[in-house]
């Protein structure tokens, strides 16, 4: 695989992993009643971590605080070029 194929798969793969991401997480917010009608949305950043280049997206309201541990989280690994997701949310432990 040449290294253009190699960032355009990447790119496909991570633009899909973070759609599903946010689905889980919207899911995730509806079940605690953190609804777009009501002024919800979701925000996303970038961050460095050991290795990983990671996307993360959690709940924001202009006006509420947002609940704690709830978000998902993106992370191409550097070495093996792999994109793993991780969601988390309040009511449960473990990964979607």
């Amino acid at each position: 695989m040449s290294s253009n194929d190699r960032t355009r798969w990447l790119a496909r793969s991570l633009a899909a992993e973070r759609e599903r991401a946010e689905a889980h997480l919207w899911r995730g917010m509806e079940q605690l009643g953190l609804r777009r009608d009501d002024g919800w949305s979701i925000v996303e950043f970038t961050r460095e971590s050991a290795g990983a280049t990671e996307l993360v997206l959690r709940p924001l309201h202009l006006r509420l605080p947002s609940p704690p541990v709830l978000e998902c989280v993106v992370g191409i690994v550097e070495d093996s070029a792999t994109i793993q997701i991780e969601c988390r949310k309040p009511d449960f432990e473990g990964r979607d």
